[in-house]
């Protein structure tokens, strides 16, 4: 396929990705002003004489100040600080400043993708290579770099390591439904099992007084998670669940399966729940904050997030009143699955770029070894020394915030730490003492889902002579499936009159390409692993 046909293509699905505007009302005006800086002049020496730079990052801070910055800041001389917004907020401008030329020093969070590597990496060379770098002024970013299997999986086909490598202990579930035990025991209903009981429960959820506030209108039955709504996940109720290109494990074996009978059937069970108002009519509409206030109203009765401390926190030692959903039999599915996202570790390559328009690499380099240094990055992820996290013999104590003064509880947050969407150094196995100990929801969902879990897709490197063309095409799939469900969901189509132009317009944008590389690179990483 010719490069300017997949772009030609994505700009007619940016033009019709407007039909959601009209699902819910929400303004972006609040958003884009929790940018804690607004700075794309690139780095740069301060008037005192130390090097400074600009991080742009999905995050939402509420306060736009980060204890572990300020730290770092001090300890290094170097300066940086945060051009930051809710993630789809930030994505819309992250490709707006790639287009123009005016992106900052860095770009980090969850804004970019292998397919980004490839493109403004390998081909436009505006993302720097950092393997000399790293080896140069990085000596705690080396370290990480040279453990087993890294530094293969940082590597660009080119034979360049574009960001700066996070290992990362990852559940093998990352996101699931769960569902307000304190509501089902309200309306006097058992955790579901089937889709069938699921939506039974989800229709007592709104049509009685759930949350026991007097007002039986304000429930919201199911609600996502605005910037993870992983509702591919949900199609394994039915045979298919996946990543969002489509891409899936069965039985060791590498599919595709967003074009398959099972995800439309998944659709359509979807469609009907939302007809119903019964899925959050903001689903595709709303952000973070509005999607946490609602949480924080207790409104929600299930929810697909990471974890329920996501939106409605709880003290250590407290047992949320929330229970993963089991993962659902169907009519026509009696083993359903759920997407797994990990092996239990995670090498992420994409978590911080440094781009051209940086003019002082040697000391981004070194703030970001600062990071890396264990006992600051331990701060980032635990608390501050003295404060909420403690020396003991030969390890850490940590204490909840919420044992803090009041006016300091909203200060040492953990979410006010660090963007911790940007990468760090913790040591795989690494786990304070907690007192009280905080429960563990993502252990109870993993030993809950691991008998239904799809397998890990493998991941992969676009082959380097096919990187321009394959990264268009997986954009435009990935795209164009979430688009689709989206519209489909909501009913703004019919998904049973589209299914077949669907489904034919998946091989105009390079399905079958697409696949024919995943599968080689898969049987390449199969072959080199043996």
């Amino acid at each position: 396929m010719k490069r300017r046909k997949v772009a030609a293509m994505l700009a007619c699905m940016m033009l019709a990705s407007g039909l959601l505007t009209g699902c819910g009302d929400t303004s972006t005006d609040n958003a884009a002003d929790s940018g804690k800086t607004e700075n794309t002049e690139g780095s740069e020496d301060t008037s005192e004489g130390g090097a400074s730079f600009v991080v742009m990052v999905d995050d939402n801070s509420s306060t736009g100040e980060y204890r572990m910055v300020d730290a770092i800041n001090e300890e290094t001389g170097i300066t940086m600080s945060t051009e930051q917004y809710p993630n789809e907020l930030a994505t819309e401008k992250l490709s707006l400043a790639l287009s123009a030329g005016s992106y900052p020093d860095c770009i980090g969070g969850w804004l970019i993708q292998d397919t980004d590597i490839l493109k403004y990496g390998m081909n436009q060379q505006l993302f720097v290579p950092l393997e000399d770098y790293i080896e140069e002024y990085a000596p705690n970013i080396q370290k990480v770099l040279d453990m087993d299997g890294v530094r293969e999986a940082m590597t660009a086909p080119d034979g360049h390591i574009y960001s700066i490598p996070y290992v990362v202990e990852a559940p093998l579930v990352d996101y699931q439904i769960i569902v307000n035990t304190e509501w089902l025991e309200n309306v006097g209903m058992e955790m579901p099992t089937t889709t069938e009981e699921f939506e039974a429960v989800l229709k007592a959820f709104k049509e009685q007084d759930a949350n026991g506030n007097g007002d039986p209108n304000d429930e919201i039955p199911l609600g996502f998670d605005p910037d993870n709504k992983n509702i591919n996940y949900m199609m394994g109720w039915f045979g298919a669940s996946c990543d969002e290109f489509g891409m899936t494990m069965d039985n060791g074996e590498l599919k595709f399966v967003a074009n398959t009978d099972e995800f439309k059937e998944g659709v359509e069970y979807l469609n009907k729940l939302y007809s119903e108002g019964l899925i959050d009519n903001e689903a595709f509409t709303q952000d973070k904050s509005q999607w946490k206030a609602k949480g924080g109203k207790d409104l929600y009765g299930a929810v697909m997030t990471y974890a329920s401390s996501d939106y409605m926190p709880y003290n250590a030692g407290e047992t949320p009143h929330w229970a993963p959903l089991p993962v659902l039999s169907s009519p026509n599915c009696s083993d359903p699955k759920w997407y797994q996202d990990s092996e239990g570790v995670s090498i992420l390559r994409t978590q911080l770029v440094v781009t051209n328009n940086a003019k002082d690499i040697p000391s981004i380099m070194k703030w970001w070894n600062a990071v890396y240094e264990e006992e600051n990055s331990i701060q980032i992820a635990n608390g501050v020394l003295g404060k909420t996290l403690f020396k003991e013999d030969d390890g850490y104590r940590k204490i909840d915030v919420g044992t803090l003064p009041e006016d300091e509880q909203d200060y040492y947050a953990w979410a006010n730490l660090f963007p911790q969407a940007l990468p760090r150094n913790i040591p795989v196995g690494f786990k304070p003492l907690q007192d009280p100990p905080m429960f563990d929801e993502k252990a109870v969902v993993n030993e809950q889902y691991k008998d239904h879990l799809t397998g890990k897709v493998p991941a992969y490197w676009v082959p380097l002579e096919q990187a321009d063309e394959m990264a268009e095409v997986q954009t435009a799939l990935k795209e164009y499936i979430e688009q689709s469900v989206a519209k489909w969901i909501a009913g703004q189509a019919d998904v049973d009159k589209e299914w077949n132009s669907y489904c034919d317009y998946l091989e105009t944008l390079g399905l079958e390409d697409y696949l024919e590389m995943r599968m080689e690179t898969a049987a390449e990483a199969q072959a080199s692993a043996e």
